[in-house]
């Protein structure tokens, strides 16, 4: 066996350079890092051939003299750790001190910089980790770093690269990320002499999610802010409206730090249950803030993934905090009649969505205004009242709407709708106050209100059981009535009252009375292959979602069937008594709307 040895520094920077330096992309990560932890408020990065060619980083921070900036370009030389109690409290992006060298040893390196505006400042070559010259040269303050031809010392690592288009793309996702998590910084992109992208800094949030997210996810935007014991979460998702084919259109960044957590990426997913079509992931912009001593962010080499003290504690905020959002959150813009529309405005509505283009959260008097404009676009204060006065309760609804704590509940945006009838006895037809065109799928909005019952019911465990007077007999095939009798329990706890009735036969003395008249040897058909999945895991309320919802669709009314114009009334006045009232619990749209602008370019008005 041969002796050990201590490798030479020129080969212990490279292998720092193979975990470090993946790509081009590395490259400009570590050093806009190192940019914003020296103070830059303007970062400016151009590369050449996807960055193989050049990466240069120019910034406007605090800069280096000659000897700080000699030591930089030695291995775990930093500013930004002093002992290893520090390490328990990152509060920088880096800390490690090894990207510089490890990025000058497999390149040609080139570094300008300077402490003051003095016009002083100092210029350091290297050449594959090999000290070249260093001279005195004149410029502002801050410091630009170039890195010429990338791995030229290392030919193995570079025929991994992929075309210079895939690289550059990498690149450019590697500054929205860094964009995304400090918005008071501006930042300029170039490629092949290119601007590929320019964020202005304090564009606010809602801007540099568009850039990174798209125009069209720009619509759909919804704050998110909410606190959970230590743990704040804040940044904006899509609404479900607005889904993607991957995920990776969730930006997750800890304590400012962009991050790849598949602990977080599910705890989104969960609050999404039931919102989105299968196989389609949520977008959004999230920030997770916690003490810096609750979260370890030395694990991976670039500092791409994070360990939590408590794992749990951050998982469950960030639930809450989306799924808090997206159930009180109106998806759909309710419309204010406009010109153009035979409307003018009322007095004090406005026309103009929020400035930075994120859908707020509905205010306590936002179905009520809905309302009235309804009323008032009729020029009749109580139109509306008139109209449905003869559905009775409430004067105005076939029902009473409440909400959880049993108070009246507002109308929404719904019941701000006139009904006009129903198509293919499928679809209701109704114009909304500004004279769009709103189209309602009857039974993807009824299962979603009996999906909402139910579950709540399920959470306060008071799931209303209707007792049958005689049990009915249901007989299953052999491998499902196996499944259902692994399943009783969780049945009971669903309102079943279940027993084995002999063979593959069941006797159902009760069932929850929100799903009277429905087949129940088709609806436990069905249950017994959920229940044959179930866990008693961590993905165990995912599963009582998908019963709860299996539950829902036998219950509600089919399409193709024939709904009166009170029952069609009282379907849509009870929607706005629900949270996310624009989907049905498996993800399909619940309502389309056409607004009245599209409407008249379809037939030539416009």
């Amino acid at each position: 066996m041969a002796r050990i040895q201590v490798l030479p520094p020129g080969l212990v920077n490279q292998i720092a350079a193979g975990e470090v330096v993946e790509r081009p992309a590395s490259v400009v990560k570590e050093l806009v890092e190192n940019a914003l932890d020296a103070g830059a408020r303007a970062i400016s990065v151009d590369v050449e051939d996807g960055g193989l060619s050049l990466v240069r980083v120019a910034d406007d921070g605090s800069g280096m003299d000659r000897e700080d900036a000699l030591l930089a370009l030695e291995r775990h030389a930093t500013s930004k750790l002093r002992d290893a109690d520090g390490l328990a409290a990152i509060a920088t992006m880096g800390f490690r001190g090894e990207a510089i060298p490890a990025i000058a040893s497999v390149s040609r390196f080139r570094v300008d910089t300077a402490p003051a505006d003095d016009g002083a400042g100092t210029r350091i070559d290297v050449e594959g980790g090999a000290l070249g010259d260093v001279a005195a040269v004149a410029r502002p303050r801050g410091t630009t770093i170039e890195v010429r031809e990338l791995f030229f010392n290392t030919p193995a690592r570079r025929k991994f690269m992929r075309a210079p288009a895939t690289e550059a793309g990498h690149v450019t996702e590697a500054v929205i990320r860094l964009a995304l998590a400090r918005p008071e910084v501006s930042f300029n992109l170039r490629s092949a002499s290119r601007l590929v992208l320019a964020a202005r800094a304090g564009a606010g949030l809602a801007d540099r999610a568009a850039q990174a997210l798209g125009r069209e996810a720009h619509r759909h935007l919804v704050p998110v802010d909410a606190r959970r014991g230590d743990v704040r979460v804040h940044g904006v998702v899509c609404s479900p409206d607005h889904s993607e084919a991957t995920g990776r259109s969730l930006y997750l960044f800890v304590n400012g730090r962009y991050v790849r957590d598949r602990g977080a990426a599910h705890a989104v997913l969960r609050a999404f249950a039931g919102t989105l079509p299968p196989g389609r992931h949520p977008a959004g912009v999230l920030f997770v803030d916690l003490p810096l001593g609750r979260v370890d962010v030395n694990v991976h080499p670039q500092k791409l993934e994070v360990r939590f003290a408590e794992g749990r504690e951050v998982y469950d905020a960030i639930f809450h905090a989306i799924a808090g959002t997206l159930r009180t959150t109106p998806w759909l813009r309710r419309p204010v009649p406009a010109a153009g529309a035979g409307l003018s405005a009322p007095p004090g509505a406005s026309a103009e969505p929020p400035s930075d283009g994120v859908l707020g959260p509905e205010s306590p008097r936002a179905g009520e205004e809905a309302a009235a404009v309804l009323a008032w676009s009729r020029a009749t204060p109580d139109a509306a009242a008139t109209e449905r006065g003869a559905t009775g309760a409430s004067e105005r609804f076939a029902f009473p709407i409440v909400d959880a704590e049993g108070g009246a509940r507002p109308a929404g945006y719904f019941a701000s709708l006139r009904y006009v009838g129903q198509h293919a006895r499928t679809y209701l037809l109704c114009e909304a106050p500004g004279g769009s065109l709103v189209v309602i799928d009857q039974h993807a909005s009824h299962e979603r209100m009996l999906f909402h019952r139910l579950r709540e019911a399920f959470r306060t465990r008071r799931i209303p059981v209707q007792p049958f007077l005689l049990p009915q007999v249901v007989t299953l095939q052999a491998a499902v009535a196996r499944a259902l009798e692994g399943g009783l329990e969780e049945l009971g706890r669903l309102g079943f009252d279940v027993e084995p009735f002999g063979g593959d036969s069941f006797a159902v003395k009760g069932a929850p009375a929100a799903l009277s008249g429905v087949d129940l040897t088709a609806l436990l058909g069905d249950l017994a292959a959920q229940l044959e999945q179930l866990e008693r895991t961590s993905a165990v309320d995912d599963a009582f979602h998908d019963l709860l919802a299996t539950m829902a669709c036998h219950a509600a009314v089919r399409a193709n069937q024939d709904l009166a114009a009170e029952e069609a009334r009282a379907l849509l006045d009870g929607l706005d008594a629900i949270d996310f009232k624009a989907r049905c619990p498996h993800g399909r749209p619940v309502v389309f709307e056409l607004p009245l602008a599209d409407l008249e370019r379809r037939v030539g008005r416009r």
